[in-house]
């Protein structure tokens, strides 16, 4: 019950006179240029005015790649180094080993139909559904990892029209809020979006239900302006969500966007890990285990603990145990 587009942008939207001098001195203590203003100061901005800011630099996000990415568990031992590749409009891939020893600990990927989930720690089992499908998969509840969530959750987000919004109201802090309620096939929700009234870009997302039951918030930091394409983004997010002990967060690194080079036929497939199978989450398998619990994303394992390069999975041409609802073209072959 938890799909739904969560809006985590990082952009300048409308801000007062104060707010324009806050973001000059937030660059120019790192030592950069303060990035151009593209909007008239305001001491009021305007739904519109805020709305139509964050759907701006999000439609500019045609794709965008990092290959130095960290992702950090609560009470992981270490974090995992990865690498994030993201192309409109689904197309997600994420990628993390711990050392180069121990080798890849975690696949998840995304494209226009299915997304998937691998862990070493997974018990022998590649997860995998179709997005059309996961609103009435049975153990949706225990996905650690929603696809539109985690992509708004990177900056990739849009207020829709079809959705009814509120606002904006200042907050206590002097932040501020818009509420908006949606539609989706997993049912109507709530999502808060909390704007930094000096910076101008959103620092908190929050998803809820009609009860008022939290599903899932995402929080971004360290603002960063990339001067060749005029983007606005958070290098840092921090997201939780229903079903996930503790939190995740991200650190982007440096990521590279809108590059003109193609990315690889296969970057966006399904690969196969020798060793595991694909279980699809909306499949007769899944329908008969109710109450499944997905494996942890990240291990507790101390470094003495970790296994050789010779124990890693290979990924294979044959996935055993694959659906027919997956589409062959989305399996992919890659020999490591």
């Amino acid at each position: 019950m938890k799909t739904a587009s969560i809006l985590i942008p990082v952009l300048l939207v409308c801000l007062c006179l104060t707010g324009c001098t806050h973001l000059q001195r937030l660059f120019q203590q790192r030592g950069e240029a303060p990035p151009p203003q593209p909007f008239t100061s305001v001491a009021q901005p305007t739904l519109e005015q805020i709305t139509s800011a964050i759907n701006r630099n999000s439609q500019s996000i045609r794709n965008f790649t990092t290959e130095n990415a960290s992702i950090h568990m609560t009470g992981a031992l270490f974090p995992l180094h990865s690498r994030i590749i993201f192309e409109r409009p689904k197309r997600l891939r994420i990628q993390g080993t711990a050392t180069s020893l121990r080798g890849q600990e975690f696949d998840f990927g995304s494209n226009d139909e299915i997304f998937w989930l691998w862990t070493r720690t997974g018990s022998g089992e590649m997860w995998f559904c179709r997005h059309d499908l996961f609103p009435i998969s049975p153990v949706r509840s225990a996905i650690p990892i929603d696809p539109e969530w985690l992509i708004a959750a990177l900056g990739i987000v849009e207020f829709k029209p079809t959705d009814r919004h509120i606002g904006p109201h200042r907050l206590p802090d002097g932040n501020w809020e818009i509420i908006s309620h949606t539609q989706t096939p997993s049912g109507q929700f709530i999502k808060q979006t909390v704007i930094d009234s000096q910076v101008g870009w959103v620092v908190r997302q929050e998803l809820r239900t009609p009860q008022n039951e939290l599903i899932a918030l995402a929080e971004s930091s360290d603002l960063r302006f990339d001067r060749g394409t005029g983007i606005y983004y958070a290098r840092r997010i921090t997201v939780q969500w229903e079903g996930m002990e503790g939190r995740m967060t991200i650190d982007l690194g440096s990521p590279t966007f809108n590059s003109a080079v193609p990315f690889a036929p296969t970057m966006f497939v399904m690969p196969v890990f020798e060793g595991y199978r694909a279980v699809d989450l909306t499949g007769p398998e899944i329908m008969q285990q109710r109450g499944v619990i997905m494996p942890t994303l990240m291990p507790a394992q101390t470094p003495t603990q970790m296994p050789t390069q010779t124990q890693m999975p290979t990924q294979t041409t044959i996935a055993p145990g694959v659906s027919p609802a997956v589409p062959q073209a989305n399996i992919q072959t890659v020999i490591r």
